[in-house]
């Protein structure tokens, strides 16, 4: 990977937040599922996608804004069919709760993540930004039973509700990134058109925090009740599997019928 001169996404929030023009974070945005759509091409998974894991470069001469993002910290990434293990790695608030409950990461994870940087953006704050690592099961219980950063400010039109397709609850109603791609495209090209201003009120802006945000292991934390849930989950699949098979074959016997990678990014 090249020098990026500009550091992550977060330092750069912290210190020019209301100097960034919407049309420079929509680029921003793009970059970031331009990589996302490559290495899910490759059917990776980054699995700790976060505002620190974003690097930022000046961009060329030619460049429609003044920053290229690039991802990077592939470290932990790994095959989507490799992504079921006891160990689970990341910053809570950036983080699937389908994680913290079935201990899997999918590429829809990624989209999750990625709904959480495109409200850092819009704010300046990471998510869940006023919690504190004391109530960190707290917190993990929340986000499982929905909780999600609030709408604060505004946004291009489509943006906000782009952002809440990608943390929806459900993993399988979160669009993929070439979808996202596309839909960013429509949102790009209505910004061009009409600028959106950014209206400076006390829920934006960069918060002075003592809180460290590290990528770290939080197979420990995980509330009990989740670990049990998700025993208790694999348990149900694996009873009902059986059951389904002893009533298919009792059916037979009744003459029923039973219907070394190399990323661009």
């Amino acid at each position: 990977m090249n020098y990026c001169d500009s550091g992550d996404l977060n330092n750069y929030l912290a210190n020019k937040f209301y100097d960034i023009s919407w049309n420079e974070k929509l680029w921003i945005v793009n970059d970031i599922v331009d990589g996302l759509v490559n290495i899910h091409k490759l059917n990776i998974i980054h699995r700790d996608l976060h505002s620190g894991n974003i690097l930022l470069n000046s961009a060329n001469i030619m460049s429609k804004c003044s920053k290229e993002a690039v991802l990077c910290d592939l470290g932990i990434s790994k095959s989507a069919l490799e992504s079921t293990e006891d160990k689970i790695y990341g910053i809570i608030n950036y983080m699937d709760p389908e994680v913290f409950k079935n201990r899997t990461y999918t590429i829809a994870s990624d989209i999750y993540s990625l709904g959480m940087v495109m409200w850092e953006l819009m704010t300046g704050r990471r998510p869940f930004w006023d919690r504190v690592h004391d109530d960190d099961d707290e917190l993990i219980l929340e986000i499982c039973d929905g909780l999600r950063p609030p709408i604060v400010t505004n946004a291009p039109k489509g943006y906000i509700e782009l952002m809440k397709e990608c943390w929806h609850s459900d993993p399988e109603k979160r669009p993929k990134a070439i979808e996202i791609r596309k839909k960013l495209k429509e949102i790009k090209k209505g910004e061009w058109d009409t600028t959106t201003k950014i209206i400076k009120s006390l829920d934006i802006g960069p918060v002075d925090s003592e809180t460290i945000y590290k990528s770290r292991c939080l197979s420990d934390i995980i509330p009990m009740s989740l670990r049990s849930q998700s025993t208790t989950s694999e348990f149900d699949s694996a009873s009902f599997q059986e059951k389904d098979k002893r009533k298919y074959e009792n059916n037979c016997e009744n003459d029923y019928k039973s219907e070394d990678l190399n990323f661009d990014i």
